[in-house]
């Protein structure tokens, strides 16, 4: 029944609008003998006026806007009241368009697309940006130009009134959302992780997601339907910025990612797989999935170099490699009995400065492998992720 009423509805509203454009010429042709071209010109010749009257407030809030984004001012607000807004359930990734909305319409409407480019339109933060974007207005755009184009100079409440109305508007998209969609499984990832597709904040890394093929030590495609890197947003603007330093320090290369977040049930199949090795020997290669690694919380990265055309450099061994020959430890031995060479380990000591210069640490037997935090940090700062489900 509701399916069907759905059906009609949208049927419906596919002829409105050119109804609308036939109805409303003709009523007032016949009905109310009205001379509709004639109208029709006086008013173009009106709203002609009307925007050359706005223009100085247009600019003025054009301008306002301009200064606001471009002065870091609504970073350093973000950084500032994220605490608190965590605290009271209030996602701070919603704040910019919350600032931005009673601003600008169209300023706003590019916020709210990042958002759901960004963290997926299933995400409570995209919800939380759509309702809020619809329930309330353009204020300070509406005063400017609205009241510009009459010529009202004293608004009296109504600036008052209006960002009063944006401001319930504000929390009550907030409230809701949380309350219909906080428990929601495709919800936690995006919202409590703050997990982010790090090609879509720097679309020049490169990305091979080894999990998500056959190549890899296993053999098989664990990954499905997965094809993106994702980490949690502060270690990946902390990729973003050792990628610049490699850009700017050898401009003919760049970042290959192998993996990134990878969830609990990924990593129980990785561990399984080693069941040849012991376990007190197989933590070296793969972290039992019992404690977690870093990965499962979104907070390490496996990658290795690449040239431009993305042909990855020499780094003595395949991603992966258990053995020695990927222990950066041993590179000094293993190059004096010739087992690596100058170049490979060279290339591995680019990409070990470049991450480690942006904050990363590394361990003693994966060249590839670097952390953004230690795991007591990122246990007692984040959610373990325990399933690919959860990404959509």
């Amino acid at each position: 029944m509701i399916d069907s009423f759905v059906i009609f509805t949208n049927e419906i509203s596919r002829y409105i609008i050119p109804l609308l454009l036939v109805m409303i010429p003709f009523y007032g042709l016949v009905f109310k003998k009205i001379k509709v071209y004639e109208s029709f010109v006086d008013g173009a010749k009106d709203g002609f006026n009307i925007a050359i009257r706005i223009i100085p407030y247009l600019v003025a809030i054009l301008v306002a806007i301009g200064m606001f984004r471009a002065s870091g001012a609504l970073e350093l607000l973000l950084n500032g009241l994220s605490p608190m807004l965590i605290y009271f359930g209030f996602p701070p990734e919603n704040l910019p368009l919350a600032l931005m909305r009673p601003l600008s319409g169209s300023g706003s409407l590019g916020l709210l697309t990042d958002l759901i480019e960004q963290y997926g339109p299933e995400s409570l933060i995209a919800k939380i940006g759509a309702t809020m974007f619809g329930s309330t207005e353009t204020t300070f755009y509406v005063l400017a130009v609205y009241f510009g184009s009459v010529g009202i100079k004293k608004s009296r409440h109504a600036l008052v009134a209006g960002l009063f109305a944006d401001f319930v508007g504000i929390i009550s998209a907030v409230f809701f959302c949380q309350l219909f969609f906080g428990n929601s499984s495709k919800v936690p990832i995006s919202y409590q992780s703050s997990i982010v597709n790090i090609q879509k904040m720097d679309p020049s890394i490169l990305i091979d997601l080894r999990y998500s093929t056959k190549n890899n030590f296993i053999g098989e495609d664990i990954y499905g339907k997965l094809d993106s890197c994702y980490l949690r947003k502060k270690p990946a603007e902390m990729l973003i910025k050792a990628h610049e330093f490699l850009k700017e320090s050898h401009p003919n290369l760049r970042f290959l990612v192998y993996d990134g977040l990878r969830p609990r049930d990924i990593q129980k199949k990785l561990w399984d797989a080693l069941d040849t090795i012991p376990e007190n020997e197989r933590g070296q290669f793969v972290a039992n999935p019992t404690k977690g690694s870093i990965h499962n919380y979104g907070a390490a990265i496996d990658l290795t170099l690449a040239s431009n055309d993305g042909r990855p450099l020499d780094m003595g061994t395949d991603y992966d490699h258990f053995g020695k020959l990927a222990f950066p430890v041993l590179e000094d031995s293993l190059f004096a009995v010739g087992k690596l060479s100058k170049e490979q380990i060279q290339n591995r000591i680019i990409l070990r400065n470049v991450m480690t210069n942006a904050g990363f640490t590394t361990i003693d037997s994966e060249w590839w492998h670097f952390d953004a935090y230690s795991y007591k940090e990122t246990k007692d700062n984040f959610q373990i992720i325990e399933s690919l489900n959860e990404y959509y």
